[in-house]
């Protein structure tokens, strides 16, 4: 209960600073992957040794994954509207190809996961990974309606 109570007073603090660090970015990704580390820590109730083993193999994880998703992203038009059948055809044979990539880096890093995880943490992580999506969403939003 401490833990928890602890992890919302941090995370409270971390979102309450995101607007006045936006200015730099740099400084406010790395609060809030902090953020997300703690959160996802907490979720998954790891112990000190796993978060030492799991942490460096879900940042690897992460950068493989923002690498695929840049490749699938570089060299398309933004303008939906001025692309030929032909090349709208390929985008979306593109981006389901991605998607089977991103399909298959997530099973090669479950497998590396349960090698340090349970079965029940992997579950609490992928449902860390949503909740945490959703606050910090919430949490944009709500900067935005207080503007």
């Amino acid at each position: 209960m401490k833990r928890y109570f602890f992890l919302l007073i941090f995370c409270a603090l971390t979102f309450a600073g995101t607007t006045a660090l936006a200015q730099d970015n740099r400084q406010s990704n790395e609060r809030v992957e902090a953020a997300k580390v703690a959160f996802l820590t907490d979720k998954m109730e790891l112990t000190a040794d796993q978060a030492q083993k799991f942490w460096p193999l879900y940042n690897e994880y992460e950068s493989r994954r923002r690498d695929l998703m840049k490749s699938y992203r570089s060299g398309y038009r933004q303008d939906v509207d001025a692309l030929s059948d032909q090349e709208a055809k390929a985008r979306i044979d593109g981006m389901f190809a991605t998607r089977e990539k991103e399909l298959a880096l997530e099973q090669e890093y479950a497998a590396k996961y349960l090698r340090v995880i349970s079965y029940k943490q992997l579950i609490k992580l992928y449902r860390g990974e949503r909740d945490f999506t959703k606050l910090l969403l919430k949490r944009l939003d709500d900067n935005r309606a207080s503007k």
